[in-house]
């Protein structure tokens, strides 16, 4: 007579996982269930695959089944796990900041491949930094960078000074409390992370951006309300030669570079592709 199946294992708790998120249709449910399985058991995913034998103890699938319970319901897995990787660094995340996206890192790409064509001890702000994630980002693949981080939102900003002590880069990277460029001193570099999302995008966003900060989210009407007001704070804070580098969503990119010629009709302007060859960043080269 054949042994009764252990329900306790890795792959037996991996496929009743992934089978409770794929039949309430969460995308990706595979990948969701490999990252709380690993989280649960501070492990790697690869190692999941490795030892699918391991048992599990009754408080750790106790402790899974609530994180499959609320991934179900669409809280999204780095509000889940508290973590969530940018640029190849694991950031802390938490509930009232908003999650780094994958797409985000051109903007990072944009930034150091400006600051090594521009050597030197330059000034950098990141403008509405939320975890510190591109902050981050830039003074570890540049030293000499100096980094101010600013957000409007205390919530965030006490993230990013976590992530910021996590990388040692408190001597790099100051954050302040600051609407868009409001008070800020000259700078060389600006990176601008702002909300872009439109009043009809809000109407079809997916549930799992209900539970992300509507402040890091809303961009007005059209999506460009604070966009529009960086671009004219813009011109009293960079420096002549300076860059500016702007994330907006595809659809937005011809507005914004119509705006930007306004404000700096002999700058070049151009628009550069993320990886899913969508129009993401918008570059101001004065």
């Amino acid at each position: 007579m054949a042994p009764a199946p252990d329900h306790n294992t890795v792959k037996a708790q991996l496929a009743k996982t992934r089978a409770a998120l794929a039949g309430v249709g969460v995308s990706y449910a595979w990948l969701d269930a490999e990252i709380l399985m690993a989280h649960v058991l501070h492990s790697s995913r690869e190692r999941l695959h490795s030892h699918p034998e391991r048992r599990l103890t009754a408080a750790q699938q106790q402790r899974l089944g609530r994180l499959t319970r609320r991934r179900a319901d669409r809280v999204p897995v780095p509000y889940l796990t508290g973590e969530r990787e940018f640029y190849g660094n694991l950031l802390a995340v938490r509930p009232g900041v908003l999650i780094p996206r994958p797409e985000t890192e051109l903007m990072v790409e944009l930034a150091i491949a400006w600051l090594g064509e521009h050597p030197g001890p330059r000034r950098v702000i990141d403008l509405g930094t939320g975890s510190g994630a591109v902050a981050i980002a830039v003074a570890k693949a540049v030293p000499q960078a100096r980094i101010v981080a600013r957000d409007v939102s205390p919530r965030a900003l006490r993230v990013a000074d976590e992530n910021i002590a996590r990388f040692r880069l408190r001597r790099r990277i100051t954050t302040e409390r600051a609407n868009l460029l409001r008070g800020a001193a000259p700078a060389d570099l600006i990176v601008a992370n702002l909300p872009y999302i439109s009043a009809a995008q809000r109407k079809g966003r997916p549930r799992e951006l209900s539970y992300e900060p509507a402040l890091a989210l809303d961009g007005g009407d059209d999506g460009l309300a604070l966009i529009r007001q960086a671009l004219r704070q813009a011109p009293a804070v960079l420096n002549p030669g300076g860059c500016l580098l702007l994330e907006c969503d595809p659809s937005q990119a011809r507005r914004l570079i119509r705006l930007a010629r306004g404000e700096w009709p002999s700058a070049q302007v151009s628009v550069h592709k993320d990886l899913a060859g969508r129009d993401r960043v918008i570059r101001i080269l004065l």
